[in-house]
């Protein structure tokens, strides 16, 4: 199974309406579930949620459901405390509406909600997914996307999304950077990186999760 990006249509809270507030990216790798989802509020740089960890299939009852367990998250340093599930439904359209529970960021409670979401396989075959020894910032490009995110060492949360076309790559959102000219890209060339190998990088030591 291919590496994939993930563009969230629209989110529902249960009995809400539907409504889309913000530019939603996930890319999730196809070999270990292995994911980053940021969500940048629109026509800003701040952050509505990002978070990254694995995703699974777990049989609750009867019910196949999917599982997303959190190792970091933007809204808790207690990230395995996070309550993620959703079933995934395919519609006429191509689209996916996931339906499940998580806490709402408005009213703080665990809430019934829905979302449609895009599913987009990589076209390129080049899919990569890093986190850093540390445990604190992760890395990840399939395709044309690249997502990012990690707390330094305050404690204080960043994250961007970066998006390349014609083979240029432009950050679309940012937080923490206040210049995307100085947003660290992953380098173009990768192929000396190999899965489950440490190496060294930007001033830093990284485990590769997931290559393709």
């Amino acid at each position: 199974m291919p590496a994939t990006v993930s563009f969230r249509k629209s989110i529902r809270w249960i009995p809400d309406q539907a409504s889309e507030p913000s530019d939603t990216v996930v890319l999730t790798g196809g070999k270990t579930g292995v994911f980053l989802d940021v969500r940048f509020l629109k026509d800003s740089n701040e952050i509505e949620w990002a978070f990254a960890g694995y995703r699974s299939t777990v049989l609750v009852g009867s019910e196949e459901l999917t599982k997303f367990t959190h190792l970091i998250d933007s809204r808790t340093k207690d990230p395995l405390q996070v309550v993620d599930y959703g079933s995934n439904t395919v519609l006429s359209d191509g689209t996916i509406l996931e339906k499940g529970e998580m806490m709402n960021p408005e009213t703080e409670r665990l809430t019934a909600y829905e979302e449609v979401w895009q599913d987009e396989s990589s076209d390129s075959n080049q899919a990569i997914f890093l986190q850093n020894v540390k445990y604190t910032s992760w890395y990840a490009r399939v395709g044309h996307w690249q997502l990012a995110l990690g707390r330094d060492s305050a404690g204080v949360f960043w994250a961007f999304q970066a998006h390349s076309i014609d083979g240029d790559w432009m950050v679309v959102h940012n937080l923490g950077v206040t210049n995307s000219g100085t947003v660290t890209l992953l380098p173009e060339d990768t192929s000396h990186w190999a899965e489950g190998r440490v190496l060294e990088w930007n001033g830093d030591r990284w485990l590769v999760l997931e290559k393709e």
